[in-house]
């Protein structure tokens, strides 16, 4: 049941997800050809000051629609992956068919976070990937080997752990914090949607006080430490915000102390939220 839940659930964020990606595509191709022509136009030598200010003036704002469209699909894919679809589709008039199927709240859950976690990843690369092919040119294909080889010399030296063990540590703390910060949000939702009125405002105040306990919780922890005891250099802790000090600790111990905290502080977060999704989703839920 598990199997049929994911490929259906692919099938409906698809009506979205794949038109706005294309749409991405379409974006970035348009864009490289025109800073190839940027590129070819400055060898020009223009006499008139007004024409060349007004082409400075489109440049300016075709940089800026490419931004804000780079955001504004980033964000779109966030709320309707993470808010949007899981609640429209578990909390609604939906709901009601959908808790019908002979499928557990676990494997409703685990289909929603599996479906965004996959989008948002793909999300994330396509949009590095359009960033690289706007700034790409023959200098940066030039350097890109003396600046891979400057990476793998230098993590070490700022880490204190070899690349090739620093790098996937980062991006699988990455990747459980963001999977933990979805399922976050599906608690808050099926927090608040047990209410019997101002559902949304419910979650959404769920949400910050969420926000507000858990920067306290991990501040305390930091502290009680003892990393910021004698401090010689101001640290950010890397997912959460909270300031640290590199003490007589050395970079190999640091990096493993500030990413283990990390790593621990999201799996206990992320399989806190999945059981009381799961309570409230089985014990609490409330269509009306």
């Amino acid at each position: 049941m598990l199997g049929k839940l994911i490929k259906h659930e692919f099938r409906a964020v698809n009506r979205l997800m794949l038109p706005l990606h294309l749409g991405l595509i379409v974006i970035t191709i348009i864009g490289r050809f025109y800073v190839q022509f940027v590129m070819n136009r400055e060898h020009v030598n223009y006499s008139s000051y007004s024409l060349r200010m007004w082409e400075g003036i489109v440049d300016v704002m075709l940089v800026s629609a490419y931004v804000i469209a780079l955001i504004a699909i980033f964000i779109i894919t966030w709320l309707y992956l993470d808010i949007l679809r899981f609640r429209k589709n578990l909390f609604t008039d939906e709901g009601y068919l959908m808790h019908t199927l002979p499928a557990s709240a676990a494997q409703h859950i685990f289909t929603k976070l599996a479906v965004s976690a996959v989008w948002q990843i793909a999300d994330g690369i396509l949009i590095g990937l359009s960033v690289f092919a706007m700034v790409l040119n023959k200098s940066i294909i030039e350097d890109f080997g003396y600046f891979w080889n400057e990476l793998w010399t230098s993590f070490p030296q700022i880490f204190g752990v070899p690349a090739g063990i620093g790098i996937p540590v980062f991006l699988l703390s990455a990747l459980v914090n963001t999977i933990a910060g979805t399922l976050i949000i599906y608690m808050c939702i099926a927090i608040g949607h047990s209410f019997n009125d101002h559902k949304v405002l419910a979650s959404i105040g769920i949400y910050m006080g969420y926000k507000f306990v858990s920067n306290l919780i991990s501040s305390i922890v930091v502290a009680l430490s003892g990393i910021n005891s004698f401090g010689t250099r101001n640290v950010n802790s890397i997912f959460f915000g909270v300031g640290v000090y590199n003490s007589g600790l050395n970079e190999t111990a640091y990096f493993w102390l500030n990413t283990g905290f990390s790593l621990v502080f999201s799996l206990v977060l992320g399989v806190g939220a999945f059981v009381l999704t799961n309570h409230f989703m089985t014990k609490r839920l409330n269509l009306e």
